[in-house]
């Protein structure tokens, strides 16, 4: 997978751009508050269909207009198509590929990039509502129906969540046609994410030990709202939550909300058995975070026989020389790199990259 050609107008501070990046490593430079961001996000967005920034879509809007364009010429598969984006202050946003429109998810389901921002060490730092987004966003797509199974869930549970506000003595009677769906949706989905990660943690443990130079090790905990044992299968893990949801529901109607579910549920990441959120470094947590966000290229390759584009926003920031280098190892790969830094960083790459310098929204250079 690479972008042949990004072309955006009114993206943020950019007004007007039309850029071809290189085929590997595209390395973003300037000064602070320029656009380097900016653009990767542009790249992004193209590519993954949302921000990494903001769930809000008009935020991407230059301040002094009303809408904005971004127009991507990618090649996946041995074929090109161009997908276009049109966003506006007023009306929803419009997606196309090859002037034909399409929903967000028919065009970006796969996601076609991966990114790793400063904000993404919320994913170790934050609440467990930003394990579960990391889940919802990034692993869960990896399962044909996860996607599926995740919008049932979350409108039933918000009509679930409205009935037992309402607080009345024949509610137990008619919540129950809710309390199947929330069981039968939510028990695929804890069913998938257990999966996923046991089957993603090969690939991280190899890919965190290269970060590492072999000197740290990682494991992972997840942590059920509901009392699972290990290898329990979907049916199995259905019938516990229906069971715990029927002996709840007093609870439940006394709380107000339900209790119990993979929207309450949570990931803990230790480094040498020692968890990182609370014993890391930044440094080493930043390496969790790389490492869960480089192993999701071998899913990608395994399921697309493609390499994603990367994005990769002051990646090295807190990094140090052994981990720098190790990554450097990582991205040796065939994919595009899309990266930003304050400083040069040329040196840790191959030659095959280009360099360029952002100024007030605007690109310059491109020289190897």
């Amino acid at each position: 997978m690479r972008i042949q050609r990004i072309i955006l107008e009114n993206f943020r501070n950019y007004r007007g751009i039309d850029w071809s990046p290189h085929s590997r490593f595209n390395i973003i430079t300037g000064d602070n508050a320029q656009g380097k961001t900016n653009l990767l996000e542009a790249v992004f967005f193209c590519t993954a269909g949302r921000s990494f920034r903001t769930a809000r879509d008009r935020e991407i809007i230059n301040w002094d207009k009303e809408e904005c364009q971004a127009r991507a010429v990618v090649e996946m598969n041995r074929s090109s198509r161009e997908i276009e984006v049109s966003l506006s202050k007023s009306q929803r946003t419009v997606f196309s590929v090859n002037g034909l429109k399409k929903s967000r998810g028919k065009i970006f389901r796969p996601c076609l990039a991966l990114s790793f921002t400063p904000l993404d060490l919320d994913l170790i730092r934050g609440a467990p509502s930003e394990r579960r987004k990391w889940l919802d966003l990034e692993l869960g797509p990896f399962d044909y129906d996860y996607i599926y199974n995740l919008e049932k869930f979350e409108r039933v549970l918000a009509q679930r969540n409205n009935l037992l506000k309402k607080n009345n003595s024949q509610l137990a009677d008619g919540i129950e046609p809710w309390n199947e769906q929330v069981v039968h949706y939510g028990s695929r989905l804890i069913y998938s994410r257990i999966n996923l990660l046991k089957n993603l943690f090969p690939h991280l443990r190899k890919v965190f030990g290269d970060l590492t130079s072999g000197k740290e090790d990682i494991s992972f905990n997840y942590l059920s709202s509901l009392p699972l044992e290990k290898g329990m299968g979907q049916k199995e893990i259905e019938d516990l939550y229906g069971e715990i949801v029927r002996k709840s529901i007093a609870e439940e109607i006394a709380r107000q909300q339900t209790l119990f579910g993979p929207h309450r549920d949570d990931l803990i990441f230790m480094i040498n058995r020692t968890e990182a959120r609370k014993f890391g470094s930044r440094g080493q947590q930043r390496s969790v975070v790389l490492a869960l966000k480089l192993s999701l290229i071998k899913f990608f390759l395994e399921e697309y026989q493609e390499y994603p584009v990367l994005v990769l926003d002051d990646v090295f920031l807190e990094l140090d020389s052994s981990r720098r280098r190790g990554l450097d190892r990582l991205l040796e790969g065939e994919g595009q790199v899309f990266i930003t830094s304050n400083s040069e960083i040329k040196g840790y790459f191959s030659e095959d990259s280009r360099t360029y310098r952002v100024e007030e929204g605007k690109l310059y250079g491109g020289d190897r």
